[in-house]
């Protein structure tokens, strides 16, 4: 009977609480106390609970409040009345979530997944994530925008060149860049890289991408190096189209003629 009532979700007090009354058909909450051992107090918050439940009653028809029990057939129409009361919570949550998921449709919400990459693990990372971020780019027109910080080209030239080997000729990048030496040599080796100098001639020192559902921070000009990804398609466009209004400002003429990420 034990692992039974333990089942049923009484614990230790409230099973020999419930079996004193029980068996006594009518009894005190103090003499419940004696008969078990159990503390007086305990007693008395127990008979609460129990009574909730419907397996014990009180009779206040007498000074000495007593406690009564319920047949045991009780027990099963109590689980039938919560099992009840679960199936209609059940019901009014899938109703809920319906109306919330239009709720979530119609705002565009979208909960951003970010990850940070230490410089230990970031050159991996590169190469595990590129053909995710580049599938995500391709969705959207193929345009990967972005600012790149030259120190980032310094570091991860490897990196470069293999990416620029192995993407998609459908991909496009337009970037703007510092205007320094190892930029201008490495412009005549990439095929699908577009450059241009911020207006005014701003310069960066981190490396900054919209590519896809994707924004990338990459920080290479101090040590440790390290990435943030975060994952969100509304922060992402956004920046998308911050990048596109950056680069329709910049004077045609700083284009880096056909140059790639």
């Amino acid at each position: 009977m034990e692992e039974l009532f333990r089942k049923l979700g009484l614990n230790d007090n409230e099973r020999e609480v419930y079996l004193a009354v029980l068996q006594a058909g009518k009894i005190a909450p103090n003499q419940v106390a004696k008969t078990t051992g159990i503390n007086r107090t305990t007693v008395y918050s127990v008979a609460k609970k129990l009574e909730k439940l419907g397996l014990v009653a009180q009779d206040l028809g007498q000074k000495i409040t007593y406690l009564v029990a319920t047949p045991p057939e009780r027990l099963v129409s109590v689980f039938e009345r919560e099992e009840k009361k679960l199936t209609e919570k059940k019901k009014a949550a899938k109703e809920l979530a319906k109306e919330l998921g239009s709720l979530v449709s119609e705002k565009h919400y979208s909960i951003p997944r970010i990850r940070f990459v230490e410089e230990a693990e970031l050159e991996n990372y590169l190469y595990e994530a590129y053909h995710r971020w580049e599938e995500s780019t391709l969705s959207y027109g193929g345009v990967w925008w972005g600012y790149q910080d030259d120190s980032f080209t310094k570091n991860y030239t490897t990196w470069l060149l293999w990416a620029a080997k192995i993407g998609s000729p459908s991909l496009e990048v337009r970037s703007f860049f510092n205007d320094t030496p190892i930029e201008h040599e490495m412009k005549h080796v990439f095929s699908m890289r577009k450059m241009k100098v911020l207006p005014n001639g701003e310069s960066f020192d981190t490396s900054y991408w919209a590519a896809g559902d994707y924004i990338l921070m990459v920080q290479t000009n101090v040590r440790p190096h390290y990435l943030v990804e975060i994952h969100d398609a509304v922060l992402a466009r956004n920046q998308r189209e911050l990048f596109h209004g950056l680069w329709m400002l910049a004077p045609e003429e700083s284009i880096a003629q056909h140059t790639t990420l």
